[in-house]
C-alpha cells in the first residue's frame, strides 16, 4: 500500500498520511449549519462549526465579543471580598505590603498590574505608597515560588505584614505557614496545578481551587491579579476615590501580554480580555512598554498576538532567563521616558544574548539525542546549561522529535530541568509520578519545571519518567500531525473570506490561525526566492483553472522537486500581500506534499 496516497475516514477527520506526517483534515460542516448565520462566508461558518461554536448566539458572541456581557465580575471569586478587605486594612494602617511575583512574563506583568494599581490607589486616597514593594526571586539562586527564606527576609528586612503572590504561591504552603508564624498574611493570586496540600492559611484567589465558583478556569496569573486589581478599584471608587468607570481597562495591556506568553486558551472570557487587551496595548500609556515595543520593532496600532509572542514576550522573559526578572518589572513600572528607553535597550541586548546562548544549547542537546530507538520521552542534561533556557530548548526539541522532552542543566550537585510536551502527554503528571525523587516541581500539562539535588536521585527520577511515558504513550501519539481546518477549493479563497477571518482574531491557543488545504492542484512553476534562495514561490492551478500564488518560508530547497505539472497538496494560511499600494491575496505554505495520484 502506498501510504503517501492513502485517504481514510476516521471519526470527525479525514486522515491524509504523507510520509511520517499525518494531516488531520476536518470534515465539512453539515448542511443545517449554513442556516445558522446565512450571511457569513460559508468557509468561515464551517470553521466556527468545527471549533465547537454551533449556535447563532455562540457565533455572534464569538465574532463580536462584548465587555459587559462576556466578562465575569471579580466578586464571584469566593475569597475576593476577604482579599479586598485585607488590602484596604493594610493600606489604612500603614502596613508594609510586598507583591511577590514569578520570574516569567506572567509573573512580571501581574506584579506590575498590582503595584501600579496600589500606586494609583495610594495617590488618589492619600495612602503611603512607600510602604509597598515588589519582590521577584532569582531564577537560578532562589528557584520558583515563595520560599521560607524569602518570607523571613521580607519580614526581617522590610517589615512586611502582607504578601500578595502573583503566578505562584498555591504550592508553597510551608513558606506561607512560616509567614503566619512571623505575623504575615498572604493573598495568593495563582493559576498553577493544585498541590496535594493547599496553603489553607492564605486567602486563595485561584480559579481551580476546589469549590471555587469563578467560571473562567483558564485565567493566567496576571488575569487573576487583574481581577483583584479590578475589585480594589471598585472598592476604592465606592470609598470616594477619583477613579472613573472603566479605569481598570488600562491594565489590560499587561493581561494581553501574559495571556499569550503563558499560552492560555483564547476562548471564553480570555478571548474578550485578549481582544480588548490588544486595543489597550496598541495605545498603552506605559513609557517602559512603549520603549520596549519600539526596540522590538513593533508598530503601535498593528500589534497582535504574534507581536506579543515573538517581540514583546521574549524580551520580558529574557531578563529572568539571563539575569534577573526585576529588570523587566522595573521597566514596566518606569515612568521616566529617558530611563525607559535605556532599560528597554538593555532588555533588547539581553534578549540577543539569550538567543545566541539558547541556540548553542539547542544544537548541543539535539546532537545528544542521537537515535531515538523506542524511546517515547527524551531527557538530556549537561553541566553548565542555564536553568532559564532549558525550557526553550525543550520546546525546540519537541518540534524536532514529536515526543515529550525534558532538558536539564546541572550545576555541581543540583539539577534544574524543564519539560515540554507532545502527543497529549502531561509532563507535570509525570513529575508527580517521580515526586519521591524530586525536591521541587510544578507546572501545567504542557510545560513544567523541577529541581533535584544528587545524581542518584536525578537518575532515578529519569527512569520513572521514561517508564511512565512508555506506559502512557502509544506509537501513534508520536507521529507528527498537522491539523487542517478545512479542505477548500482555490475558488473559495477571496477577500470576503479574509475579511471574515479578521473577526476570528485574536489567534492563539485553542483558537489557532486557520490552516486550509488545497488538494490535487497542479504546479505551474516553482522557484527559490530571496538573496540565498532560502524561500519558495509557487504558482499553482486548481482543477477548474483558478491560478493562485503560494509562498513558503525557509523551504526554497524544495523548488527542484516541483516541476511544472507536478500535482500537489498544499496546506496554507490565507493572508494579504501589500506592495506599493497594491493588495493581493497570498497563501503562506504550512506544508506541501506530492499528491502522486493523477486522474
Amino acid at each position: 500500500m502506498d501510504v503517501d496516497n492513502l485517504r481514510t475516514r476516521e471519526g470527525p477527520f479525514v486522515l491524509v498520511c504523507h510520509h511520517m506526517k499525518t494531516w488531520h483534515v476536518a470534515e465539512s460542516a453539515p448542511p443545517e449549519a449554513k442556516t445558522t448565520l446565512p450571511n457569513l462566508h460559508p468557509v468561515a461558518l464551517g470553521l466556527l462549526w468545527n471549533r465547537g461554536v454551533r449556535t447563532q448566539e455562540a457565533m455572534e458572541q464569538f465574532l463580536n465579543p462584548d465587555w459587559v456581557r462576556d466578562t465575569h465580575d471579580p466578586a464571584i471569586f469566593k475569597n475576593m471580598e476577604a482579599a479586598v478587605a485585607r488590602v484596604f486594612r493594610a493600606l489604612e494602617e500603614g502596613e508594609f505590603i510586598a507583591v511577590h511575583g514569578d520570574y516569567d512574563a506572567d509573573g512580571v506583568c501581574g506584579s506590575t498590574v498590582l503595584l501600579s494599581t496600589l500606586r494609583d490607589l495610594c495617590n488618589s486616597m492619600g495612602f503611603d505608597y512607600e510602604n509597598i514593594s515588589g519582590y521577584i526571586p532569582h531564577r537560578e539562586k532562589e528557584g520558583y515560588g515563595v520560599s521560607i527564606a524569602t518570607m523571613e527576609l521580607l519580614s526581617e528586612e522590610r517589615g512586611v505584614s502582607l504578601v500578595i503572590t502573583v503566578d505562584c504561591g498555591i504550592s508553597n504552603k510551608p513558606a506561607i505557614d512560616r509567614g503566619l508564624e512571623l505575623g504575615m498574611d498572604t493573598i495568593v493570586c495563582d493559576h498553577h496545578a493544585m498541590p496535594e496540600t493547599l496553603p489553607v492559611g492564605a486567602i486563595l484567589l485561584h480559579p481551580q481551587v476546589p469549590g471555587e465558583d469563578y467560571p473562567n478556569k483558564n485565567l493566567c496569573g496576571t488575569g487573576v491579579a487583574f481581577k483583584l486589581a479590578s475589585a480594589l478599584i471598585i472598592e476604592a471608587r465606592n470609598r470616594g476615590a477619583n477613579l472613573p468607570e472603566g479605569y481598570e481597562k488600562w491594565l489590560l495591556d499587561l493581561v494581553a501580554i501574559a495571556t499569550v506568553t503563558d499560552v492560555m486558551p483564547l476562548t471564553g472570557e480570555n478571548r474578550v480580555l485578549e481582544r480588548f487587551g490588544l486595543k489597550v496595548l496598541n495605545k498603552t500609556k506605559r513609557p517602559g512598554l512603549k520603549a520596549l515595543i519600539e526596540v522590538a520593532g513593533g508598530k503601535p496600532g498593528e500589534l497582535d498576538t504574534y507581536s506579543i509572542g515573538f517581540q514583546i514576550g521574549p524580551r520580558l522573559n529574557a531578563a529572568g532567563r539571563m539575569e534577573h526578572a526585576k529588570l523587566a518589572l522595573e521597566l514596566l513600572l518606569e515612568e521616566d521616558v529617558v530611563e525607559a528607553a535605556t532599560k528597554a535597550q538593555g532588555l533588547h541586548e539581553t534578549n540577543i544574548a539569550r538567543q545566541k546562548v539558547s541556540e548553542d544549547m539547542y544544537q548541543e542537546a539535539k546532537a545528544m539525542v542521537g537515535e531515538l530507538g523506542d524511546r517515547k520521552a527524551i531527557i538530556v542534561w549537561k553541566e553548565g546549561w542555564l536553568a532559564g533556557l532549558v525550557g526553550l530548548v525543550a520546546g525546540k526539541l519537541v518540534n524536532d522529535f514529536s515526543r515529550p522532552v525534558y532538558v536539564v542543566g546541572r550545576e555541581g550537585d543540583k539539577f534544574v530541568g524543564s519539560g515540554r510536551t507532545a502527543g497529549g502527554f502531561d509532563v507535570t503528571a509525570a513529575l508527580h509520578v517521580a515526586s519521591a525523587h524530586l525536591d521541587r516541581f510544578g507546572g501545567h500539562p504542557q510545560a513544567c519545571g523541577f529541581s533535584v539535588h544528587g545524581e542518584e536521585k536525578f537518575f532515578e527520577a529519569c527512569k520513572v519518567i521514561e517508564a511512565h511515558a512508555m506506559e502512557v504513550l502509544k506509537a501513534e501519539h508520536l507521529i507528527p500531525t498537522l491539523k487542517i481546518d478545512a479542505a477548500v477549493e482555490l475558488e473559495e479563497m477571496d477577500f470576503a473570506l479574509l475579511g471574515a477571518l479578521e473577526s476570528f482574531e485574536p489567534f492563539g491557543e485553542k483558537n489557532p490561525r486557520p490552516v486550509f488545504a488545497a488538494m490535487n492542484i497542479d504546479v505551474a512553476y516553482a522557484e527559490p526566492m530571496g538573496a540565498e534562495g532560502k524561500h519558495l514561490r509557487i504558482t499553482a492551478k486548481s482543477p477548474r483553472g483558478k491560478i493562485a500564488k503560494f509562498i513558503g518560508w525557509r523551504i526554497g530547497d524544495r523548488a527542484a522537486e516541483l516541476k511544472p505539472g507536478t500535482r500537489v497538496d498544499i496546506a496554507f494560511e490565507l493572508e494579504v500581500n501589500e506592495w506599493k499600494g497594491r493588495r493581493d491575496l497570498q497563501m503562506k505554505i504550512v506544508d506541501i506534499q506530492i499528491a502522486g495520484i493523477r486522474h
